[in-house]
Formats: structure tokens, sequence, C-alpha cells
């Protein structure tokens, strides 16, 4: 095309005469838009480079409109169209985006472009050059490019491509590009939350229930300089999907962990719900396994052990806890005591497969954060959200298990516990393991209030004379309670044993059997029972003095649920009211009872006794096929 003096087409016009004041101004709006005045000739001279400013719907209507108001004819419309498609050159080109994400080809359609405010947002301009503002953009500008250009957009895919490995302990994102909008998105995905819950006293000073107060972790952060990502394994999973959800394509270049040099046999069965619970705990190797209290979580974890054969650690939450897996190796998977390693109870040693508490396993995580590929994180709702975060975010295993009574955290820290562990893959609650005789009903749930400690031994006397044929369990929280609750049904003619942590294991064995052969029909014990120490079944549980702890709670009641048919279980509390700690205790720990109550229970309960459990439809297939 001939360029005149002023940059513009051979094409002039002027306005109509006789355009009322509206009109000029209509006029003058749009011929600024594709035109400059000529002083000399009085004239409007239309601009190329204005033109390329406009999109072409936009200057249709522009045209449009000064067909009306000027002296512009339709063979000039015509012109300027055909010029307008010649001079962007836009159907058939191609652009290309360099490293650094700096879009490059002609001037004139990149002119364009930076003017388009369909690109708004998605590109800036710096020194004269045409960049996107975000790796993010990109697939968005070049499907866009392509739809209202036609042209083609070249650029390399390994710019998508992150390179997914662990060092030191860490879990490292190595980007060919990253921008500053990409890294928010991604140091997000490290922002967690959790909840302290902090009890609530009124101004008598009592007791009035817990509040829960929320705190941010950030636990990601951005090495600009090789531009790589920098976060705990634990998050491994959630960052791949994140990654996958923004088209970013992760290179995973993680070498496990060699195998373990330690034999293993197995020597148990599972059950048909364990079985099931391991297939889709084994197909990702990661997630939590909610089944309530005695339902053989620890065999599905045996299991996983078994098939990985990774170096292991197992977290528990107490020393009687560890004792239980100790044996639970040894006995289950042929596993030597000496090849055991230990870390709490006065230990540390650290062996291919460990047994640790929570809390010797804060103490010791320098030690112990890199040894292990597959954590069992047991009693996973009982740990506080401090102290689970402090190990799960510091070990960097590509497997982790974790294993809970209920699918959710009083306190609301499941959500925590599934980021770092993995998501809920299966859950039977204590309805689903009583209808699938795995544990008994229980039949009565029950709080007796005294006055007075001699008040609350007659009402445990007449709780036992109730039920003179069941074996039963007290449970107190000090020696001297036991003990002054041992004499007295002593001199009442009840025959019990007293077992605490002062009596010899042989002599231990001995009370169980005379408890189990008959002899004895009642054993008073402190808090040495409570978990650890495999104790014969019984019917009855009195809870006669007992710490806040729902953990507690919840073991003292498992230890009358063993399945018999035509079993049904009694838990009673006792609770001297007049005694502040006593009242406070029971408070915190009174949710409990939620746990075990369910609907149709008492009919469950009538058919137990009856022996005609079989009529009843069970809860089990269902909430299976939830999964």
């Amino acid at each position: 095309m001939v360029i005149d003096d002023y940059g513009g087409l051979r094409l002039q016009f002027e306005r109509r005469k006789g355009l009322s004041a509206e009109e000029f101004e209509r006029f003058l709006v749009n011929a600024r838009k594709i035109a400059y005045f000529d002083q000399s000739r009085k004239v409007w001279v239309v601009s190329e480079e204005k033109l390329l400013r406009l999109d072409r719907e936009e200057l249709v209507k522009t045209l449009d409109s000064l067909r009306e108001l000027s002296t512009l004819t339709e063979d000039q419309v015509h012109v300027i169209l055909a010029n307008y498609g010649s001079s962007t050159g836009s159907r058939g080109e191609r652009l290309s985006v360099t490293s650094f994400l700096e879009v490059r080809g002609p001037a004139q359609l990149i002119e364009k472009i930076l003017r388009d405010a369909d690109f708004s947002g998605m590109v800036t301009s710096r020194n004269g050059r045409l960049y996107l503002t975000s790796l993010l953009s990109l697939k968005v500008f070049a499907e866009r490019l392509r739809e209202k250009y036609g042209v083609q957009l070249d650029y390399s895919v390994d710019l998508f491509s992150v390179k997914v490995y662990r060092e030191e302990a860490s879990l490292r994102l190595s980007f060919k590009y990253i921008d500053k909008d990409l890294a928010m998105l991604l140091l997000n995905e490290g922002v967690l939350t959790y909840n302290v819950e902090k009890p609530v006293i009124g101004p008598d000073g009592e007791y009035q229930g817990s509040e829960l107060v929320q705190r941010t972790l950030k636990v990601a952060r951005m090495h600009w300089g090789d531009k790589t990502l920098i976060a705990p394994v634990a998050l491994l999973e959630k960052y791949l999907s994140r990654l996958a959800a923004l088209g970013l394509k992760p290179e995973i270049q993680i070498t496990e962990k060699t195998d373990i040099k330690t034999p293993l046999r197995k020597n148990f069965t599972l059950l048909p719900h364990q079985e099931e619970a391991f297939s889709l705990w084994a197909k990702r190797k990661r997630g939590t396994i909610a089944i309530f209290t005695r339902g053989g979580k620890s065999f599905i974890a045996l299991e996983a052990i078994q098939h990985l054969r990774k170096p292991t650690l197992i977290l528990v939450t107490t020393q009687e806890l560890m004792a239980t897996w100790l044996d639970y190796l040894e006995k289950y998977l042929s596993l030597p005591r000496h090849f055991i390693g230990v870390l709490g109870a006065g230990e540390q040693k650290i062996r291919e497969i460990t047994v640790a508490t929570y809390s010797s396993a804060v103490k010791y995580i320098e030690l112990i954060r890199d040894k292990f590929e597959f954590v069992v994180f047991d009693e996973a709702h009982h740990v506080p959200a401090t102290t689970f975060k402090n190990v799960a975010l510091q070990l960097d295993a590509l497997y982790r298990l974790a294993l809970s009574a209920t699918p959710t955290r009083r306190d609301n820290n499941h959500n925590l516990l599934y980021e770092l562990c993995g998501g809920l893959l299966y859950t039977l609650s204590y309805e689903d393991l009583v209808r699938l005789k795995v544990v008994a009903p229980i039949e009565r749930f029950q709080a007796f209030f005294a006055e007075s400690e001699e008040e609350k031994l007659h009402r445990l006397y007449e709780i036992l004379r109730e039920y003179p044929g069941s074996k039963a369990i007290v449970f107190t929280q000090y020696l001297k309670t036991a003990e002054t609750v041992y004499s007295f049904l002593q001199e009442k003619g009840i025959k019990a044993v007293l077992v605490t942590g002062q009596t010899p294991s042989a002599k231990r064995e001995l009370l169980f059997r005379d408890f189990l052969e008959g002899r004895a029909n009642v054993i008073v014990s402190t808090t040495v029972l409570d978990e650890g120490i495999t104790v014969p079944d019984a019917e009855l549980a009195v809870i006669y003095e007992g710490s806040g702890e729902g953990r507690q709670m919840i073991q003292r009641i498992g230890r009358v649920l063993g399945y018999q048919p035509g079993k049904t279980a009694k838990v009673f509390e006792i609770i001297n009211i007049t005694n502040p700690k006593e009242k406070y205790a029971y408070l915190r720990r009174s949710w409990v009872r939620e746990l075990y109550v369910f609907e149709g229970l008492k009919k469950y309960v009538e058919a137990t006794k009856k022996g005609q459990t079989d009529e009843i439809k069970p809860s089990y297939q269902r909430r299976i096929d939830s999964f």
C-alpha cells in the first residue's frame, strides 16, 4: 500500500454537511479511531497504524458509523477491510515463545496483540518486547491466538516439565521456567492449617468445655537461584495432583530406599474386611484406614510391612503399645526381638524395622528423618496435632499408612492427617463391627453419680450384684484407689483379684488364669490394663476412676467388647460429683459414649441374646460399596 507523509492510507473522507452537534461528536469519536486529520487539506486520512489497533469487529462497527456520518464511500470501506486483512498478515503466520516467555514474531502482529483487550492480563510489554505474564497463560494464549487470528504459536513443551526428586530428606520440584504467579500457587499448597484444643474454664474455675484455635503453618519455600521449590515429602501426592491440574508435566526421579535384609515370615490370615482395606491401600501405598477399636487395624499394617519389605517405622502413642507392637512383630512376622529397633522407653536403637513413640520420634527426628521408606502412624486420631505434624512433615518416607478408630477427629484435624498420610480409603464404625460379629454389642452404657467415696463403693457393689455371673473389670486411676476397692470387695464376699503395675508378670498370668477358670469374677486394676497387656475377655467394665482422655476410655471399653455368640457388654461409670477432678475428667471424656450408639442397637442386643443376629441385615456391604 502507498503511504503518505502522515503514515496513512491514500483514503480520505470528510464529515457530511448538516450534522447535528450530537452527530458531529459521534463522527469525531469514530474518525479518530481510524484516521488522522490533515490540517493543510482539511480532510481525514485513513491510518494503517490506527487500523492495527482495532480488531475486525470494532473496525466494522466504526466504518458503518462513518458511512452514515461522513463522505466515506462503500468502495472505500471495501478497500479498508481488504487492506486490513493483508496488513495484519495474521492468517497462517507463526509466533514463537522463548524460554523466558518472550513472544517473537512480526512487529505489526505483536503490537496488535499488545493492544487487543482479549489478551489483557496474559501479556505485557518490557523494553518494547512482548512477554507472557505467566507460564500459566501460555496454553490459553496459544489457543486464543489460533482462534482469533489463525496464528500458530510455537513453544517448547519442555517449558512445562518439572523434575520431581528427593534430596536431603525433602521433596524438590525443579522447573524449566517458573514465574511469581506459578510459584505463589504452588507455595500456597504448602500452607497447612490445624487446630489446637484449649480448655474453657468458667469464672468459678470449673471446666466448661473446650474451644479450637486455628494455627497456620508454611512448609514450602522457593529457591529462585535454581528454580526449585522445596517442601516436605509428605506433600508429594498433593503436589503431583496440583502440577497435573495446572497442565505441568512432572518427571518423577525418586529412587526408593533398598529393601530390608531382615527375613519376614507371615503367621496370620486377614479377615475379609481387613483384606479389602489392605487392597485399597496397596494400590496407592498411602492413605488412612479408619476401623473402630478391636477391628484389627494392626494386622493391616503387618500385611503392608510384609508386602513392601522396606525400612519401616511404626509410631505409637504409649510405651504399652510399643510393647504390643514388639510382640506382634515377633509373633506374626517371625521377626526376632533383637532385629527390631526401639526408640523410646529409655532405648535408642534404630533398625530396619523400628517401633517408636511419637514423643521420642520428635526428640530424635534428625536421626530418623531419612532412614525409612514406610511409616505406620498408629492411633493417629489420638495424637496431638502439634506432635503429629512435627513427625509427619520431617520424615521423608514415600509410603504412609495412618490407622485411626474414626474417620474424623474431635479437633477437626483429620484433614491435616489426610494431607500428610493420604486420604481416607476405608472406614468401619462400631456398628459395622458389631454386625460383622467382630465385637459385642453394648447392652447398657450408664453413668452413676455419687456424693461421697463411700457411696461410690456401694454403687459398685450394687452393679456387681446385679450381674453375679458376669466377668467384670474395675478400672481405677491410682494404686491407692485400687487397693481400697479390692479390700472392699473382698469384705463383701466378691471373688476379686488385684492387678497393678507392681504385680509381677508371672503372678499376673496366674491371676488371669483364676479369672478365666472362674475362681475369680472381678479384676480390679489401675491403668496397667488400659492397653499393651493381653487381658482375658470380660463382659462388664466399670470405670470407677479415670482420666479425661477419650483414648483411655475407648481402650477400657474395648476390654469387654470381645465377640462371643450371645454375648452383650455392659459399661458403667461411677463419678463422685463432689470431687472437681473426677467431674472434670467425666465431662472431658463424655463424647466417647456417642461412638457406641447407633440406630437399631437395642433391637440388635435383643437378637444377640436370642441368637438371632443372622436375621438382621448387615450394614457392612453398604458401607464398603460406598468406598
